[in-house]
């Protein structure tokens, strides 16, 4: 029996196609309420001005921010972790020298160290050009959970090349971005902590996901789930490689 899923948002929740929560999706969200302990785990930091509305609509029990830097059972913070200030100044001060596109949300603005490219990687995306762009040297100092490379793949490989004690889980395997994150960090690790929290053995848990920063997650998780648009790695990881929220629940028996 199910008693605890995880759900990646982007791509899994979200369909960034269609640009909206598939109405398959919102009704099988609302299916299992009640049936089993609802977290969001993203990449994200859904306290901000920008991701609080999305976290509104889906409601869940527990929230897996940035990748495990923040992890909120029933409103309650239970961990926080932030970057090596040192650390975080390296890696900005990397970027800068070697032209990559890094950068982070802090108090609803986007900072990049490279405006130029990540006016280009947002494209006609009105909705994010709106916010406006910043330069990333002023986040060195600032605590942040995580900062996100806007850039290549072999970008995201020289970065951990560089900087063993970060990992840069890749979201897409043609256009690249990745996360970029203190290395102990991941989505499983805020599963774990949860389903310590909530009293749930690991074996009554599942996770949704499609990108590498979901890869620990669905590995570790008592059912693991890619999506149909999944990155090829994390299908192999899977049990399963289902098509849409709807059918994933299906599977689990929680429909």
């Amino acid at each position: 029996m199910i008693r605890m899923i995880c759900l990646d948002y982007d791509n899994t929740i979200y369909d960034h196609r269609q640009g909206r929560i598939p109405d398959s999706a919102r009704q099988a969200l609302e299916a299992v309420r009640g049936k089993c302990r609802i977290v969001l785990a993203s990449g994200r930091f859904f306290n901000d001005s920008w991701n609080r509305p999305l976290m509104e609509e889906i409601r869940p029990d527990g929230v897996i921010h940035a990748n495990g830097a923040l992890i909120e059972a029933d409103g309650e913070v239970l961990e926080e972790t932030w970057i090596d200030p040192e650390l975080q100044r390296q890696v900005i001060e990397f970027a800068c020298e070697n032209d990559l596109c890094l950068g982070g949300l802090y108090q609803g603005r986007w900072y990049t160290t490279n405006k130029k490219k990540q006016t280009e990687r947002w494209g006609g995306n009105e909705a994010l050009h709106a916010r406006g762009l910043e330069d990333a040297g002023e986040l060195i100092g600032v605590p942040m959970h995580g900062l996100f490379l806007d850039d290549s793949v072999e970008a995201a490989k020289l970065v951990a090349e560089r900087f063993p004690e970060l990992r840069t889980p890749i979201m897409n395997e043609e256009r690249g971005g990745a996360d970029v994150l203190p290395a102990f960090l991941s989505k499983a690790y805020g599963l774990k902590k949860l389903a310590e929290h909530w009293g749930i053995p690991m074996e009554e848990t599942a996770a949704v996901g499609d990108s590498m920063n979901d890869y620990e997650m669905v590995r570790e998780a008592g059912v693991g789930i890619a999506m149909g648009n999944a990155v090829s790695k994390l299908k192999e990881a899977a049990d399963i490689g289902e098509d849409g929220l709807k059918k994933a629940f299906a599977y689990l028996g929680l429909l």
